[in-house]
């Protein structure tokens, strides 16, 4: 227990949120367009914010290596690169969320893409160019991989809430998403093996085992350890602070390794720096630990069997500015075996010699600094991307660096093509891809990604913030401390015992009744531990640091010698650059508002009303009973920059009232025993683990801890300025345009528009054109993107909305909804009346009578290249086409011959809307097409080779005998359904439902054809029969299912987890018509009680859905509804259901006998989904 103090030093410290003192009367004081959009220089909206969000995976190549996608960031757009010889040709860019971040291709035709800002994930059709999906998921996500069977999992990480969110890659919103708690403060990047079993989550601020021993314990225990160099003659004593420590192992140890410190920290850190998680099961399999202090982008060795890690290596331990000094990061590449145990590092820059505090030329010329993006040739070669250096380090794979490639400024992402032998580097500062040759190791040319915003002052800026080269040795910058101009999670301690006393006025004139206005402060040059501010928003704040001893960003120039090592500071001129740069950082929006921008009434975190707490803040006098906590934290950041003297704060030092943005990322610390996320919170040396702790100092009257509670919930909840609805995105499609949950989203995006909170757009394909809209809020209607035509309403939009028709709703900056839809290169002639850079290509593939024929494969080709499938109408679509160059349009499929046989176009000038062809012959008449049908109807995939010859030959062993035909058909397409793999899929999904629900109310089958469709593909996924290890991925495929089935909502709903073993098994024994005999019943409630838990329940019904009784009995019913589901695509009429069951029952299941698969598969329906 801390010894108590005299009566008059009574009061608590209150460093950071609050300053109080006790009542001015006692003498004391208180501190308290259609197609592709034109790349062309415009002028830059002058109110530009720039979230600097972190690009993680920016570059993908899709799987058949013809395109390259890049996110451009500022713009919120996926640029497409068409790839000719290696030399990327940007044909499309296509609007997606705010601020993308990661991109990565699912197939051909598909890419997700992450969007920071907007907290969604858009999922992309190539072909068409249009979103086609919006998935929120959190705040701040990050990165996008797919893996698990067939890569059919997609795995996203969701930063803010130190999660990863696992969706079904072939229909993201059928259910929702698995969650994967991730140990860690700001997850941000994906990895996977080479197989697609693990996905690797690199944990960004993962910290490295320090913490801080809080100033009151130091003193009691001896005081600091002396400071080292000493301290300059005249300085009076230093003031008293804190320590920071380190964990050896075994005890809290300081810099001369005295483990005195351990019994004032209760707890350890999980210091969790990569998490493992399963993809098959989506649960978390291992945590490594011991890689570095920010963990980056990683990459699976196959061979060594070790993922190698970018990180870097904080020396935060180390004391004092000239100890620092060009020397308090290392970078590095860190080898680690998934199964844990000890890290390899590999020291990127070897040559450095930290012993001569100047550097040189020579050695600034060959650093690495802050590694952004790692990638593995398949001899091993390892290329890491230096976002810092302006280069690609080349390592061998023993991790020794044998090069260095000079690229763009600030490269982020890296694609490696080694069919081409090339490399794209995509430089985040330039908004550039280079191109690089990997053989000879140099760049041979760069182009852009798209249409760059951002203004001057951002782009002329950016390099003092992160440019290496402006450091001693090379290897590090403003941004090793404060990536993306935020902060690193870290605590500091840059004081100089050679340095001198700062002498700083207090300007603030304050409406509080305890700030004094015109009083000195002298600052002390050691000032002890702090926590890394972010800089966003920090020019709002007169005073900076936490002890307000800089009047200006200028004032922070000499960082650039003292801590960087740099031989001399900057000059004025580039200050000045770098403070206009720093200007335009804002902070985003608080994800714990609403999305109305008022504040939630419950926050979980704190147990409080956020809306109750900015009351209190602001009304109620709860400082001494005297004062209002908001007098000195005015709004709108919380602060009015008074110094407050160190006395009435009751520490050694004066401080500023803080600013009270983003206290939201500073949870994560508990001062108890066991593994803590973090050790350091809030105050300015992170010592005070929450806030409700804090405000229970008694110098806060609350009425109540409720109402501390409140304020807590407020201060998290604090406005940034930055409103919510900006990014907030819907992506109105068909499955979801008359869903009451899209008119209530879109009610609240109109309301905010309204309100002017931001502006709304809309872009998409509208009536079969790609087109763009901008919210009007005086008519509540939408402008077009071409002159003279009348207002669209959003009940049209809704109208319009379909499949190939997607439209996406965007929150996006007032000022900037012009550009970013209606009239995107600001010359004031609409998108829709500009002269294209690029057209759509689309038409039918229709029959004789005109109907439209489904599956037929379209390919694009000659300066471009896509592919494309016709859907029921027999519609395709080819969007961005440049109209540049000459393109073929060209259908195919087995069986049938097109009129034309395919169209081409030079250099088009207008959308092509007729490009229609006639398809002469049916399908499903081909021997091999009907065959391959089945693979798709039945099993859910594409045939396999051998299944797929063997049953065409079959047929086709009978020549041209139509009988023999008829009934080989008839045997094949029965097979199908009692193939062992159907059985063990679609029939397996069908008895799950007959067990867990009986039959649908008012039907007589238990499920549905979207039902069955979905249970299907999850339980089939990645199995063929008889090929690779098909038994154990179907087995784990199985296990994965009734897992997640037992857990959903509506099984939950009927068999509560409050039910015994005993009435668990025997309501589903009663529900599927209780086909166990006693004795397997009882069986079953044993093997239930010994494991009640989900996998135990998952067993139990598996056991059921197995059950030889249960499938004897509903045998004939499924091939019946097989029936419906695999030739017609529906769900069956009751009477049609019932005449075959009776019909098949009478032949005791002899389907040949009862012509029922005969009168399916020539039925005129069946024929009709092939246009004959």
């Amino acid at each position: 227990m801390k010894s108590p103090r005299p009566a008059r030093k009574r009061f608590a410290r209150l460093t950071v949120l609050f300053v109080v003192a006790a009542s001015a009367s006692a003498g004391l004081l208180l501190a308290g367009r259609t197609g592709a959009p034109r790349v062309s220089a415009q002028a830059p909206f002058n109110g530009f914010r720039n979230f600097e969000s972190p690009q993680v995976h920016p570059l993908a190549l899709t799987p058949d290596g013809t395109r390259l996608l890049a996110v451009n960031s500022p713009e919120n757009r996926l640029s497409v690169f068409q790839l000719k010889a290696g030399t990327p040709v940007l044909t499309a860019e296509i609007p997606v969320g705010l601020e993308p971040v990661s991109v990565a291709a699912r197939d051909n035709r598909e890419a997700w893409v992450v969007n920071w800002l907007s907290d969604s994930v858009s999922v992309v059709d190539l072909t068409t160019g249009n979103v086609t999906r919006t998935l929120d998921v959190g705040d701040e996500p990050t990165d996008v991989l797919f893996a698990g069977a067939n890569g059919g999992r997609a795995f996203v990480c969701v930063s803010g809430t130190r999660e990863v969110k696992v969706f079904d890659a072939g229909a993201p919103a059928a259910a929702a998403p698995q969650v994967v708690p991730v140990r860690g403060k700001q997850p941000r990047a994906l990895a996977r093996d080479a197989a697609g079993t693990r996905v690797f989550v690199s944990v960004f601020e993962s910290g490295n085992q320090t913490a801080v021993v809080p100033e009151r314990t130091v003193t009691q225990n001896g005081g600091l350890p002396p400071p080292s160099p000493s301290m300059a003659a005249g300085l009076p004593p230093a003031p008293r602070t804190g320590l920071i420590v380190k964990w050896n192992g075994s005890a809290w140890v300081d810099e001369r390794g005295d483990a005195r410190w351990t019994s004032a920290i209760p707890f350890r850190l999980a210091d969790v720096d990569v998490a493992v998680i399963d993809a098959a099961t989506a649960a978390l399999s291992n945590e490594l630990r011991g890689v570095g202090t920010q963990i980056g982008n990683a990459v699976y060795d196959p061979v060594s069997q070790r993922l190698l890690v970018v990180n870097t290596d904080a020396q935060n331990f180390t004391r004092f500015e000239p100890n620092l000094r060009g020397r308090f990061m290392r970078t590095r590449v860190s080898g680690v075996n998934p199964a844990g145990g000890a890290a390899a590092v590999f020291d990127l820059n070897p040559h450095i010699n930290y012993a001569d505090p100047a550097g040189s030329d020579a050695e600034r010329a060959q650093s690495l600094g802050l590694p952004s993006d790692i990638a593995r040739a398949s001899d091993g070669t390892l290329y890491v991307a230096a976002l810092g250096s302006a280069r690609v380090g080349v390592l061998d794979a023993a991790g020794a660096v044998q090069s260095r490639i000079g690229v763009g400024q600030g490269p982020t992402g890296l694609a490696l093509d080694e069919p081409r032998a090339r490399l794209y580097v995509l430089n985040r500062f330039e908004q550039t891809v280079s191109v690089v040759d990997t053989r000879a190791r140099s760049e041979l040319t760069r182009v852009p990604v798209g249409f760059n915003p951002e203004p001057p002052e951002v782009r002329e800026g950016r390099r003092f913030l992160y440019d290496t080269l402006l450091s001693a040795h090379g290897d590090v910058s403003c941004a090793s401390c404060h990536p993306g101009g935020h902060r690193d999670g870290l605590v500091w301690d840059l004081g100089n015992p050679q340095g001198g006393v700062d002498v700083i006025n207090n300007p603030i004139g304050s409406g509080s009744l305890f700030i004094r206005t015109n009083t000195v402060s002298n600052f002390h040059p050691m000032k002890g531990p702090m926590m890394t501010q972010s800089l966003r928003g920090i020019l709002d704040s007169r005073l900076m640091h936490w002890r307000g001893d800089r009047n200006n960003l200028g004032e922070f120039n000499p960082a650039f010698t003292n801590l960087l090592g740099r031989p001399q500071m900057i000059t004025d001129a580039e200050m000045q650059a770098f403070q206009a740069f720093v200007r335009t950082l804002v902070y985003p929006p608080n994800p714990l508002m609403n999305l109305d921008s008022s504040f939630p009434t419950n926050v979980p975190e704190v147990g409080g009303d956020a809306q109750r707490g900015f009351i209190i803040f602001n009304g109620s006098k709860t400082v001494l009973g005297v004062e209002l906590c908001g007098a000195c934290h005015e709004l709108p950041v919380g602060t009015n920059s008074g110094l407050i003297p160190a006395l009435l704060l009751q520490e050694p030092q004066d401080f500023k009232a803080p600013q009270l943005r983003g206290l939201y990322q500073k949870t994560g610390m508990e001062n108890t025993p066991g593994e803590k996320l973090t050790a350091f919170g809030f105050t300015h040396d992170g010592t005070s683990e929450n806030l409700v702790t804090f405000l229970r100092n008694p110098l806060f009257t609350f009425a109540s801890d409720q109402d501390r509670r409140d304020v807590a919930a407020y201060l998290l909840s604090f406005n940034t300025g930055v409103p919510p609805c900006l990014g907030a995105q819907l992506t109105v499609n068909a499955e979801n345009k008359n869903a009451p949950e899209v008119g209530a989203r879109l009610n609240i995006l109109t309301a905010q528009a309204s309100a002017n909170r931001c502006e709304l757009v809309v872009r998409g394909i509208y009536k079969g054109e790609h087109r763009s809209f901008l919210y009007d809020r005086l008519t509540t209607k939408f402008d077009t993107d071409r002159a003279g035509e009348p207002r669209v309403s959003r009940q049209e939009f809704l109208d319009a909305a379909g499949a190939g028709g997607e439209l996406t709703f965007t929150g996006v900056l007032v000022g900037r909804g012009r550009h970013l839809s209606i009239d995107t290169d600001g010359d004031n002639v609409l998108n829709g009346d500009e002269p294209p850079t690029a057209v759509d290509v689309s038409g039918r593939v229709i029959d004789s009578n005109g109907n439209g024929v489904a599956g037929i494969f379209v390919t694009l080709s000659g300066s471009q290249a896509a592919t494309a499938v016709t859907d029921a109408a027999g519609r395709y679509f080819f969007g961005y086409v440049s109209t540049a160059g000459t393109h073929t349009v060209t259908p195919f499929r087995d069986g049938m011959s097109f009129g034309p046989a395919s169209r081409t176009y030079n250099g088009p000038t207008a959308n092509q809307t007729g490009a229609d062809f006639v398809a002469t012959a049916s399908a499903i008449d081909s021997s091999q097409f009907f065959v391959a049908q089945h693979y798709r109807d039945f099993l859910g995939r594409e045939p396999d080779t051998s299944g797929l010859n063997f049953w065409t030959q079959g047929i086709d062993s009978c020549g041209a005998d139509p009988a023999c035909r008829e009934v080989k058909r008839i045997n094949t397409s029965a097979a199908f359904f009692l193939a062992i793999e159907f059985q063990e899929t679609g029939y397996l999904v069908y008895r799950t439902y007959k067990a867990s629900f009986s039959d649908i109310p008012g039907k007589p089958v238990p499920v549905n054809f979207q039902q069955l469709l979905a249970g299907t593909q999850r339980i089939g996924q990645g199995v063929v029969v008889n090929q690779g290890e098909w038994r154990a991925q179907l087995e784990a495929n199985k296990q994965t299912f009734f897992l997640d089935w037992v857990q959903r909502p509506d099984f939950l709903a009927r068999y509560p987890e409050t039910l015994s073993p005993a009435d668990f098994v025997n309501l589903l024994n009663t529900t599927a018509g209780s086909p166990l005999t006693t004795s397997e019943r009882d069986a079953l409630t044993a093997q239930l009680a010994a494991d009640n838990t989900a996998r135990g329940r998952a067993a139990a019904l598996r056991q059921l859905a197995e059950n030889a009784e249960l499938s004897r009995r509903e045998f004939n019913r499924a091939f019946v509804l097989m029936q419906y589901f695999g030739y017609l695509r529906r769900d069956p009429d009751d009477e049609g259901f019932n005449f075959w069951l009776t019909k098949l029952n009478q032949f005791n299941g002899d389907y040949i006998a009862a012509e029922m698969v005969k009168a399916f598969i020539s039925s005129t329906e069946y024929r009709q989904r092939f246009n004959q």
